[in-house]
């Protein structure tokens, strides 16, 4: 029974060997043993698709790729000179894309901190809103400062540290705020197209310099 049956094994190894190679051959692209039998549409069983491909390998009728532990094959095109010249180097060709990935992915990182950190700041109007508030209350105890330098009624030390205090107090909030809106403009200039000067203009902003207003320290 066994002799019987030899004759039928070989020749649908040997259709096997043949399907696999005129496959890649026809495709002219790498495939795992996987994609192989998948592609055949069932016509081999994958352990029959897999000693075909060994075979072939084995012989030199296809090329046979190592990746991980995975194997890739793809057919050597001998009638046409140039496309085994265009045989290509996957190993390379897997390291140039995967430093490319990389490259991509942490610039996509950088990018998102980036944004993070803009969105996390005051939006643009409530931090101009938030210096046109300041100003005025700048002015007021400025005002209410130069009033009390001129007066000739004198006030006690302890209502002077109190002045003095709430003056150091706002005068810490206004430098912190000017920050935070200096901050902001930056950031928005690193995709604004134009000069600050035109940045400034547009959002209708007047710095201390350009209004000529100076604090009193």
């Amino acid at each position: 029974m066994f002799v019987l049956l030899l004759p039928t094994y070989f020749k649908y190894s040997t259709m096997a060997n043949e399907a696999v190679l005129k496959y890649l051959v026809d495709t002219n692209r790498p495939y795992s043993c996987a994609d192989v039998t998948v592609n055949l549409r069932g016509a081999f069983s994958k352990s029959a698709v897999q000693k075909a491909l060994d075979y072939l390998s084995e012989n030199g009728k296809i090329r046979c790729k190592l990746y991980g532990k995975q194997k890739v094959y793809a057919a050597v095109q001998l009638e046409n000179v140039e496309e085994e010249g265009d045989t290509e180097d996957y190993d390379a060709q897997f390291k140039s894309l995967s430093e490319e990935l990389l490259e991509k992915t942490n610039a996509l990182k950088a990018a998102d901190m980036n944004l993070k950190t803009v969105l996390s700041a005051p939006t643009t109007e409530s931090a101009k809103a938030q210096i046109e508030e300041l100003k005025k209350r700048m002015e007021a105890f400025e005002t209410k400062l130069k009033v009390l330098s001129t007066s000739s009624n004198v006030i006690s030390a302890e209502e002077k540290k109190i002045i003095m205090n709430e003056h150091g107090k706002l005068l810490k909030e206004y430098r912190q705020r000017k920050r935070i809106s200096t901050d902001i403009i930056e950031a928005v200039l690193e995709g604004y197209p134009k000069s600050k000067k035109s940045l400034l203009e547009e959002l209708c902003i007047e710095t201390d310099e350009m209004v000529n207003f100076k604090l009193m320290t």
